[in-house]
């Protein structure tokens, strides 16, 4: 019989202890944990950068609101742009020294002016936020934010009727939100009503204006539109386009240079007795009475624009060349339950 330290080294007793090897399962899960530690880490660690970039997402958005409500608030007019942007700037910096990764956060605050409506500020921000465990898909994550604050305006509702027109020109009516320095408006800011060339003779229209701000009525005057007779009297050629401003010293300044007299619009208001002075111009010292408009000022008043095209070979001044009316209504001067009287986000 062979001695037992024989057999235990032999060929048999390697064979039994690699079957025993094999077969034994103590461990496994030590191995399959190291296996999955690593993408299970990497995971883990999304989720944590993901939940840092949406809590500064969340802090860069309030902040941005902020800011772009500050500016709104000062921007009154046009002239005060400077102001609003340096103060929405001014909140930024301020709110930046609270938000988590503040220092690597860009932004900018920027006016934006409206022609037919009210005026507001544009806030951005954007980060770049470094990731951690993320890091080995991606390095770093962006984050970015806009906010918009339309500034304090009106609803203004009120109802324009009986547009008639006796002339041998064409004659069109449009209107539009008067600049707040007083200047000519740009085409694209003015919006057509009437003409006597076609179209209808009444319609209700319904304008956000800012605080302030009121609306003026543009006649655009084509000499010889409607029946050809070459010159007017004021050397306009047959064909030649005029555009008059109700809100202008006299309105007829834009179109005929230089004039001292108003001899293009006059109007009338419920309640008033004054009318019309065929035939004759006013000095003009100032912009013709109510020829610019604002609801909230003319509560359940109607005005009468009586205009004259200052056209045929000799000026007639019988103010009939385009007449319409205008109505407030009397309930809040038109803002009604509708208004928007403080600055809110518009995105």
């Amino acid at each position: 019989m062979e001695p037992e330290a024989t057999r235990m080294s032999g060929p048999f007793a390697r064979r039994d202890a690699l079957h025993a090897f094999r077969r034994d399962q103590r461990g496994m899960f030590a191995i399959w944990y190291a296996v999955m530690a690593i993408p299970l880490l990497v995971v883990a660690g999304a989720g944590l950068d993901m939940m840092r970039a949406v809590q500064l997402r969340s802090e860069l958005q309030s902040a941005a609101d902020a800011a772009a409500l500050a500016g709104a608030i000062v921007y009154t007019s046009d002239s005060a742009s400077t102001a609003a942007q340096a103060t929405a700037q001014r909140y930024m910096a301020d709110s930046m020294t609270r938000v988590p990764y503040g220092s690597s956060v860009t932004y900018a605050a920027m006016p934006k002016s409206g022609s037919a409506s009210v005026n507001s500020v544009v806030v951005t921000a954007q980060a770049t936020l470094k990731n951690s465990l993320m890091a080995l898909m991606t390095k770093a994550t962006a984050v970015g934010v806009v906010s918009e604050a339309r500034t304090a305006g009106y609803k203004l509702n009120f109802s324009l009727s009986s547009f008639a027109s006796n002339a041998a020109d064409a004659n069109s009516i449009y209107w539009y939100v008067v600049p707040s320095d007083n200047s000519v408006p740009p085409a694209s800011a003015l919006n057509l009503l009437f003409s006597n060339t076609g179209g209808s003779t009444s319609k209700d229209i319904s304008a956000i204006i800012g605080t302030g701000q009121k609306i003026g009525f543009a006649l655009k005057n084509v000499t010889g539109g409607v029946t050809g007779y070459g010159k007017n009297s004021y050397g306009a050629a047959q064909g030649s386009s005029h555009f008059f401003y109700s809100h202008l010293t006299p309105p007829s300044s834009a179109a005929y240079g230089l004039q001292l007299f108003n001899c293009s619009l006059q109007t009338t208001i419920t309640g008033k007795t004054a009318g019309i002075n065929n035939g004759s111009c006013a000095l003009a010292l100032a912009p013709p009475t109510n020829g610019t408009v604002n609801c909230s000022q003319s509560a359940g008043k109607t005005i009468t624009y009586y205009w004259n095209d200052m056209g045929g070979p000799t000026d007639d001044r019988d103010y009939n060349d385009a007449v319409f009316n205008v109505s407030c209504p009397a309930s809040g001067g038109g803002s009604g339950s509708t208004a928007s009287n403080s600055v809110v986000l518009i995105r």
